[in-house]
């Protein structure tokens, strides 16, 4: 991927980490799920691993896993939701990481000015229900460590704005589904890759809304190929807009090479009553025919911006694919 001099991409993980055991439930409840017959050492996963359900109806739900025994995982479970997972086939899978993603930071740039990066990489905090992106945390790709006796010592690795300049964080995870932006501050576009696996599975990724206001969330399926905005499956978290100007819940897709910093959309879509159709100006494009194969580019971003609703929420985004057949 290029991120060009001076601008921002909006980039998603394409790919994931292979499972290192899976297995049917044979008991779940909110925050905990058992496996008859498994031999865990004690919190062997209460650090960096998820817990993906593969059937029933979480399939595709990604749980952070904070503590297990021999034969249990108990997970972080906010919605109290875990208990359906009972019978169902799941997989304990290491989290990607951001030293895993970039091993080499991004394009190999090694920043000697902390406190005015070249290259960043951030989140979005979407709490506080406002349009718009705001940075949740900023990494950077640093030399700065210390050795085992406290001395300054220079060691590459990722770096986190407002923490000790010498703290590594290349095991900071990297959510399932969650979008991030490349903020390229320099005057030289920088090529980057992205590594892992791909994933197969069925994805469930959180959507959420504020009664505060609109709210921004920039997510994308780790997918590793293009995809037809018709077939990511978004038809279940986004409301119908069913009056052309008076749009409801939008997806903003943004430029594959930006030219700028805080990037305008190339195109904004919303579900119409009769399909996707462009958003311009604000008001729906019924013109022609519907936009179900547009294609949202791969390893890219999206916005999914919600309307406010009554309550906060959160709903799920469920995602199914497969790789194209050869045939």
């Amino acid at each position: 991927m290029k991120a060009p001099a001076g601008s921002d991409l909006y980039v998603t993980p394409s790919f994931n980490n292979s499972a290192v055991f899976r297995s049917d439930v044979s008991a779940a409840a909110a925050g905990s799920v058992t496996f008859s017959g498994a031999s865990f050492e004690t919190d062997a996963y209460s650090e960096g691993h998820h817990l993906l359900i593969e059937g029933g109806s979480l399939s595709g739900r990604v749980f952070e896993i904070t503590a297990n025994t021999a034969t249990g995982l108990t997970v972080n479970d906010p919605g109290s939701e875990l208990g359906a997972a009972a019978s169902e086939t799941a997989s304990i899978i290491p989290a990607l990481t951001l030293g895993e993603m970039f091993p080499n930071g991004l394009g190999g740039k090694v920043e000697v000015n902390p406190g005015n990066p070249d290259l960043i990489l951030f989140s979005n905090d979407n709490s506080a229900g406002v349009e718009g992106l705001a940075p949740d945390a900023i990494y950077y790709y640093g030399d700065i460590a210390k050795d085992e006796g406290g001395n300054i010592i220079s060691q590459p690795g990722w770096r986190k704005v407002g923490s000790p300049l010498w703290e590594s964080h290349d095991d900071d995870v990297l959510p399932v589904g969650e979008g991030f932006v490349v903020r390229n501050n320099s005057g030289v576009d920088v090529s980057f890759f992205l590594f892992g696996e791909v994933m197969l599975s069925q994805v469930q990724i959180p959507i959420a809304s504020k009664s505060a206001g609109a709210t921004d969330n920039l997510v994308g399926v780790p997918r590793p190929l293009a995809i037809a905005i018709g077939d990511l499956g978004l038809e279940t978290v986004v409301s119908v807009t069913s009056a052309a100007d008076a749009v409801k819940d939008t997806v903003r897709i943004y430029p594959e090479e930006p030219s700028g910093k805080n990037p305008t959309p190339d195109v904004i879509y919303c579900l119409y009553s009769d399909g996707w159709r462009q958003v311009v100006d604000g008001v729906v494009d019924t013109s022609g025919d519907v936009l179900d194969s547009a294609i949202v580019p791969a390893a890219s971003a999206v916005v999914v911006r919600k309307v406010a609703t009554i309550e906060d929420e959160v709903v799920y985004w469920t995602n199914t694919w497969s790789l194209p057949s050869q045939s």
